[in-house]
C-alpha cells in the first residue's frame, strides 16, 4: 500500500485530522467531474481525420461537442430491478432502434454471402459465363461491404444512445449522493463509489439486450428462409432444432446468472472496502491499526476472489457445454446437406452455400443465449443496487425541491442559543455536546431563523441561509483553485478567504500556488493544509449564517492565533457560530456561551 507523502509547507502542522466522516455540503457533481476533465484540445478534429492516400478524408457522424440529455428513468417505491432494468433497456429507443434495425440488416447481409456464393459456382462457373461471373462477384462484393458498413454504423448508433443512458445514470446517481439532504444509510463511502461507476457501467449495459440480440434473431431467420428454398428439409430442421437449443441454453444458464449475482456482490463489497481503507490510510496508520486493516481486506479479497473463480468455473463449463451441443447440431445439418448432394437433390453451388450457411449460424446459436443471459443477469443485480441507493431515504425529513434562495440575515436559534444578525459567538464546547450541537446545525433540527422553523423550509434554502463546516472536510481531487470554487462564491472573495484561512504560506510551499492537485480527498496534503483550506473555501461561500467546528485543531498555535485574528474581521456583517474549546478562537468572538 502507498503512503503519499504531504506536500512540503506541512511542518508546522500538527496533523491530528479524526476519523469522523464530513459532510460533502460544498461540492457538486458537475465541479467534481469538471476536475477530472481532460484537457480540452486534448483531441481535435485533425488528429481524428483519416490521410488514406494522402487525401484528408471528412469526419462523418460525429458526436455533438456539448453531452445531449437523455429523459430520466422512472421509478417509484413499488418499482422491481426487473422492471428498472426494462426501462433502462428502452431508456433511448431513438438510437436503440435503429442501432438494432442496422445490425439486423448487418446479419441479413452476412447470410446472404454464402448464397451468392452458392450462386456464383451454379450461374456462372458451371455455364462458363464470364459475364455471370462478374456480375454476381459484384453483388457478392456489395453485400459484403454493406455488412460491414451496417455492422459499424449499428453498433455505433447502438453504443451512443448506451453512453447517453449511462451518464444520465450516473448523474442520477451522483446527485443523489451529493443531495444536501444527506442520505440516511450505513453504507461506506467507496461502497457508494462502487455503485456510481461499476453498477450503472453494467446496468447500462443491458441497452445492447435491445440491439445486439435483433441482429442475430434476423441472422437465425434469414438462414432458416435460405435452408428452406435450398431444401424444405434442412430449412424444417433449423426451424424446430433452433428454438429447441435456445430453450436448452437459457435454462441451463440460470445457475450461472445466479452465481453472477453473488460474485458481483462481493467484488463491490473488496472495491468498497480497498477504496475505504485507501481513503482513511492516515487514520489507520495513526491507530497502528494496519495489520488489522489489512486482515480484514485480505478476507474480503479472498472472498471476492472465491466468488469469482467459481463463476468463472461455471461460465466455462456452460460455454464449453453450450459450444458442443452447437457444434454437433450443425455438424448434423451439414452431414444432411452431404447425403442430399450425394442422392443428387443438391447442386455443388447449394451444398457450397448450405456449408456456409451453417457456419455462419454458429455465432448467432451460441452468442444469443449469452448475449441475453449474462448482461440481463448482472444488469438487474447491479439495478437492485442502483435503485436501492436512489431510494434512499433523506437523511433530513424536510428536504423537497431545490430553490437555491439566500435571503436577508435574520437571527439563529437553538435550543437556549440565540445569535443576533451580525454577530460573532464562541461556543464553549468539545466532545459529545459539540458533536450534536453542530449535528442540530447542519440538519436544521430544532432549529429557528426569526421566526420560522428550519424544519419548515426545504433542506436548499436552509443550507442557502447556513452553512456548517465540519471539524473534518473533504476536499475532491482536483486543483486548490477549483476546490475553493464553491457554487454562488464571487471570485474575488477568494484571496481574502485564503488569507484569513491563514493559507498564505500553504500556497508559497506549493509547486504550482492555486493550481496544484490535492489529491483524492486531499491526501496530498496535510491534516493541517486540508483544514485551512476546508475553512477557505466555507469563508469563499460567504453564508449568512456561517458556523464553524473546531476550525484550527490540526494546525499550531501560532497558525491558530492567526486564523483567530482573521477570521472575525473577514466576516464582518455576517453571523458567525464558532464551536470549539480553543481559547485563543473564543478570545476572538464578540461573546463566548458555555454549552
Amino acid at each position: 500500500m502507498t503512503v503519499t507523502t504531504p506536500l512540503p509547507g506541512a511542518a508546522a502542522d500538527a496533523d491530528t485530522s479524526d476519523a469522523d466522516n464530513a459532510d460533502a455540503t460544498g461540492d457538486t457533481a458537475e465541479a467534481a467531474a469538471g476536475a477530472q476533465a481532460p484537457p480540452q484540445d486534448a483531441f481535435t478534429d485533425e488528429s481524428l481525420r483519416s490521410h488514406l492516400f494522402g487525401i484528408r478524408w471528412p469526419l462523418l457522424l460525429q458526436a455533438p461537442e456539448r453531452q445531449l440529455k437523455a429523459p430520466p428513468i422512472p421509478y417509484d417505491e413499488h418499482t422491481t430491478p426487473e422492471q428498472f432494468t426494462r426501462r433502462v433497456i428502452f431508456g433511448a429507443t431513438r438510437y436503440t432502434v435503429p442501432g438494432g434495425l442496422l445490425l439486423a440488416l448487418s446479419q441479413l447481409f452476412s447470410a446472404a454471402v454464402p448464397v451468392l456464393a452458392g450462386l456464383v459456382v451454379d450461374r456462372a462457373i458451371a455455364h462458363h459465363s464470364i459475364g455471370e461471373l462478374i456480375g454476381w462477384l459484384v453483388a457478392l462484393a456489395i453485400s459484403a461491404v454493406a455488412a460491414s458498413l451496417c455492422f459499424r454504423f449499428g453498433s455505433r448508433t447502438g453504443f451512443y444512445g448506451m453512453q447517453q443512458v449511462q451518464h444520465r445514470l450516473r448523474m442520477d446517481v451522483t446527485d443523489r449522493l451529493l443531495h444536501p439532504a444527506g442520505m440516511r444509510t450505513d453504507h461506506l463511502g467507496g461502497a457508494m463509489l462502487s455503485i456510481a461507476t461499476g453498477d450503472v457501467f453494467r446496468l447500462a449495459a443491458t441497452m445492447q439486450l435491445g440491439i445486439y440480440p435483433v441482429g442475430e434473431l434476423a441472422a437465425v431467420v434469414a438462414c432458416a428462409v435460405a435452408l428452406t428454398v435450398i431444401s424444405w428439409p434442412l430449412g424444417l430442421a433449423l426451424i424446430i432444432g433452433a428454438p429447441v437449443m435456445l430453450w436448452i441454453m437459457t435454462k441451463a444458464g440460470r445457475p450461472l446468472q445466479k452465481r453472477s449475482q453473488a460474485q458481483q456482490a462481493l467484488v463491490a463489497r473488496a472495491t468498497g472496502q480497498a477504496s475505504d481503507i485507501i481513503t482513511g490510510y492516515r487514520v489507520i496508520k495513526g491507530l497502528r491499526a494496519e495489520a488489522n486493516a489489512a486482515t480484514r481486506y485480505n478476507q474480503v479479497s479472498a472472498d471476492a476472489l472465491d466468488g469469482a473463480l467459481k463463476a468463472r468455473n461455471s461460465r466455462a463449463l456452460y460455454m464449453g457445454s453450450m459450444n458442443t451441443v452447437t457444434g454437433v447440431f450443425i455438424a448434423c445439418l451439414t452431414l444432411g446437406a452431404a447425403a442430399l448432394a450425394l442422392n443428387g437433390h443438391l447442386t455443388v453451388g447449394e451444398l457450397i452455400s448450405v456449408v456456409g450457411l451453417t457456419q455462419f449460424l454458429l455465432a448467432p446459436l451460441t452468442g444469443l443465449p449469452n448475449m441475453i443471459g449474462a448482461p440481463w443477469a448482472s444488469g438487474v443485480a447491479s439495478g437492485g443496487r442502483v435503485l436501492d441507493l436512489l431510494r434512499t431515504p433523506f437523511a433530513d425529513d424536510h428536504a423537497a425541491t431545490a430553490h437555491d434562495k439566500r435571503q436577508d440575515a435574520t437571527s439563529l436559534t437553538v435550543g437556549d442559543l440565540t445569535v443576533q444578525p451580525g454577530e460573532c459567538v464562541g461556543v464553549n464546547a468539545e466532545g459529545r455536546p459539540a458533536r450534536e450541537l453542530v449535528d442540530r446545525l447542519t440538519h436544521g433540527r430544532g432549529v429557528l431563523l426569526g421566526a420560522t422553523a428550519a424544519g419548515e423550509l426545504d433542506i436548499d434554502d436552509y443550507r442557502a441561509q447556513v452553512l456548517t463546516a465540519p471539524h473534518t472536510a473533504d476536499l475532491f481531487d482536483g486543483t486548490v483553485a477549483e476546490n475553493l470554487a464553491v457554487p454562488g462564491a464571487e471570485p474575488g472573495r477568494i484571496p481574502g478567504a485564503l488569507h484569513a484561512a491563514a493559507c498564505d504560506d500553504i500556497l508559497e510551499a506549493l509547486p504550482h500556488g492555486v493550481d496544484t492537485r490535492v489529491g483524492d480527498g486531499g491526501t496530498r496534503l496535510s491534516g493541517g493544509q486540508r483544514q485551512r483550506i476546508a475553512l477557505a473555501r466555507a469563508l469563499a461561500a460567504d453564508p449568512p449564517i456561517l458556523v464553524l467546528h473546531d476550525p484550527t485543531t490540526a494546525v499550531d498555535s501560532v497558525t491558530g492565533a492567526a486564523v483567530a485574528q482573521r477570521v472575525a474581521p473577514f466576516r464582518a456583517g455576517r453571523t458567525t457560530v464558532i464551536v470549539t474549546a480553543s481559547r485563543t478562537m473564543l478570545a476572538s468572538c464578540d461573546r463566548v456561551v458555555d454549552l
